[in-house]
């Protein structure tokens, strides 16, 4: 009877024990899990994240990207500030404002460089008329465009600029439908109207201009950044988001129409607009490390233009992963 009594306690004892490890072995993989909530923008800002979100942001046995899209940078903004999301792509210039304000934010790498194009139905004769321009005067498009038109033989007052359309979308509808002539646009709007009107042609490339100018050959319109909080407490972690933007960037490259599928389940874009706009919107990858003589240029030459576009001072060395 005692060795019966025995038998049963230890067998008891095993399967408590194993139960017991069991759980606390899943405990522990949930623990060591990372979950990573990246903030993208609806828009070609957002299309490099598109393979991400199809594998579900599976990137790795211990990590998971949860990825959000959002309508403005201003959300993006808000979220990064109040520490809702960990890592984000961001118009480059909003991410030194940011870090100027004294967000905690460290910029990691560049995920699109310049797309911009001036277009109009009058190639012969568009200088000193007007040109519509997205955005309002303080972003990225009328800061970078009106910089390189005054650098290179024009005179910046000679043009008469036009805010009163701020969506790109609205105003490639004017375009299309000839009810404005002459107008600066980003990718894939600029493509679109492109297609659509065949009146319609590029008579100012921005990027070459911006080489020109300053011997660079293109400028970083997107970046990302991470908050330093979480890259000091997960480092893998952050190590494994960029592995996995830079195969996405590959990827959305080499199968524009797959990624493009992708891209409009997401809510980024219709995967019409997007499909045809890729191979045009300058998708790039490139750590901090090789970017930053460019990202450096930039923020210098956008500072000297106009303080306020990079948050009244450059960056300092804190900056930069």
């Amino acid at each position: 009877m005692k060795k019966k009594m025995f038998a049963l306690s230890l067998i008891i004892l095993i399967v408590t024990t194993t139960v017991f490890a069991q759980a606390e072995f899943e405990k522990a993989n949930q623990a060591g899990k990372v979950n990573v909530e990246l903030a993208v923008m609806a828009g070609p800002t957002g299309f490099s994240s598109a393979k991400i979100a199809r594998d579900n942001g599976e990137i790795g046995s211990n990590v998971l990207v949860n990825t959000s899209v959002y309508a403005s940078p201003n959300e993006v903004v808000a979220k990064l500030t109040n520490g809702e999301v960990d890592v984000a792509a961001l118009p480059t210039n909003l991410a030194a404002i940011l870090y100027n304000k004294g967000v905690d934010v460290k910029l990691v790498a560049v995920i699109g460089n310049g797309m911009l194009n001036v277009l109009s139905t009058n190639p012969e004769n568009w200088v000193n008329t007007k040109i519509q321009i997205p955005g309002g005067p303080s972003a990225t498009p009328n800061q970078i465009a009106s910089m390189l038109i005054g650098e290179n033989g024009y005179d910046i007052s000679d043009f008469d600029l036009d805010f009163s359309v701020t969506s790109s979308a609205q105003l490639s509808q004017l375009l299309i439908a000839n009810k404005a002539e002459t107008a600066l646009l980003p990718e894939p709007f600029a493509t679109m109207v492109l297609s659509k009107n065949p009146d319609m042609e590029v008579v100012l490339d921005i990027q070459k201009m911006y080489e020109s100018t300053t011997g660079f050959s293109n400028y970083p319109m997107t970046v990302l950044v991470v908050q330093n909080k979480f890259n000091e407490e997960n480092p893998q972690a952050v190590k494994a988001v960029l592995k996995a933007y830079e195969d996405s960037v590959a990827f959305v490259l080499a199968n524009p129409n797959e990624a493009a599928q992708t891209i409009e389940e997401i809510n980024i874009m219709p995967a019409s607009m997007a499909a045809p706009a890729i191979p045009n919107c300058n998708l790039t990858y490139e750590d901090i490390d090789m970017a930053k003589a460019e990202v450096v240029n930039y923020y210098n030459l956008l500072f000297n233009f106009d303080a306020k576009s990079v948050g009244g001072k450059l960056p300092d060395e804190g900056f930069y992963l």
